[in-house]
């Protein structure tokens, strides 16, 4: 029997199906044009890569921006249970510093600082800032007890050690500390941005929380898991730990710098808001506001800005860092009973979401274009 297909709408919706499909599935599905009768596509034709990115916070979303912006080959799908406003960065000041950060090798952590910097400051000049959240401002980083310089000290837009002149306006205890320039990102403005830019792209988003990786086996040629906290039940990952943090949110627009003293309590601008903060509690899971914290947290702050004192308490806000003593950036091939998943972790960065964004971004990027040989096609 003759089975030709003439209608060219009908050989279009055949591709665009076929296309779809996972790659490993893609050379049984041209000999179905044979058996219709469709001619055999020509050598060349573009083969569409299905990747999924799990997680809508900023490690997810970067990642999904790089990956679409930069293969053309791939059809990105992201999936999350959380999106912004309720992600873990979007109660975070977005301050671009390394902080609450596991070990990583030295030479690692500079190329992802230097591209996470670099992006921010490329997002800043551009005429979309205010859109992104991103900004630029100052900060006086105090300490009780000399601190080395950090080896990423050459990235800031500016970084010296603080004169006695301003270290006279912290309370005396603070005798050390450095003056750094860097950018801020809010991501109450940032994600929302970037989740537009992707959409415009064609990336699809599913709303589902995954109990397992193996949900995904056999539906995608790589999977990309920048799950956060939840790679702890998800990978499973027990190396996963929160590290709880709690702030405020105030209206003080008289205050033009941040400052931070012995990584305890923390003043930091954005564009319209100051966050103050800040608790950093491993292995605690409370998510709600206490009230220790709170008085604690204030009363800190205040000791550094006394001008504190009139500013309007808008909201307390708590969240749960990803921390791992390594974040895990790196390939695995996990064998389920549903099939083989080519996975790319990307989890466990701590307090530094947002500062390393970019640059874990990039790294991901290139492991998927290992993992999917598609180098050459570039």
């Amino acid at each position: 029997m003759d089975v030709s297909y003439t209608n060219s709408t009908e050989v279009f919706d055949l591709l665009r199906m076929i296309l779809r499909l996972p790659v490993k599935h893609f050379a049984h599905s041209l000999s179905l044009f044979s058996v219709l009768g469709v001619p055999s596509l020509k050598e060349g034709t573009i083969m569409v890569f299905k990747v999924a990115v799990i997680g809508g916070g900023v490690m997810g979303i970067t990642s999904a921006v790089v990956i679409t912006e930069n293969l053309p080959d791939v059809e990105v799908t992201v999936i999350s249970d959380k999106w912004s406003p309720d992600t873990t960065g979007d109660g975070s000041a977005g301050f671009w510093c390394p902080y609450l950060l596991g070990d990583v090798p030295t030479e690692v952590l500079r190329e992802w600082c230097q591209i996470s910097f670099q992006t921010f400051q490329d997002m800043y000049k551009s005429p979309r800032a205010v859109e992104y959240g991103v900004g630029v401002f100052s900060v006086y980083y105090l300490y009780s007890t000399p601190e080395d310089i950090p080896d990423y000290h050459d990235i800031y837009l500016h970084h010296r050690p603080l004169t006695k002149k301003e270290l006279s306006l912290f309370p005396r205890r603070f005798q050390y500390g450095f003056f750094l320039t860097t950018f801020f990102a809010e991501c109450s403005k940032f994600l929302p941005a970037l989740m537009k830019r992707i959409q415009k792209k064609g990336v699809r988003i599913i709303e589902k929380k995954l109990e397992s990786l193996s949900e995904l086996a056999g539906k995608y040629d790589a999977v990309i898991n920048c799950s956060g906290i939840g790679a702890r039940s998800l990978v499973p990952d027990p190396e996963v730990i929160p590290v709880r943090g709690q702030v405020m949110r105030v209206h003080a627009p008289w205050i033009k710098h941040g400052v931070i003293a012995d990584n305890d309590f923390y003043v930091l601008p954005n564009a319209e808001e100051i966050i103050l903060g800040g608790t950093h509690q491993e292995g605690d899971w409370n998510v709600q506001v206490d009230p220790v914290d709170r008085r604690n947290i204030w009363e800190g702050c205040v000791e550094l800005l006394p001008t504190l004192k009139d500013a309007t308490i808008l909201r307390d806000w708590v969240g749960l860092r990803p921390y791992r003593s390594t974040p895990r950036v790196e390939r695995e091939i996990l064998n389920t009973e549903k099939g083989e998943i080519k996975v790319i972790h990307n989890y466990g960065h701590g307090g530094c979401g947002v500062t390393l964004s970019w640059g874990c971004a990039h790294h991901v990027l290139r492991l998927l274009r290992e993992t999917l040989e598609i180098s050459s096609h570039l």
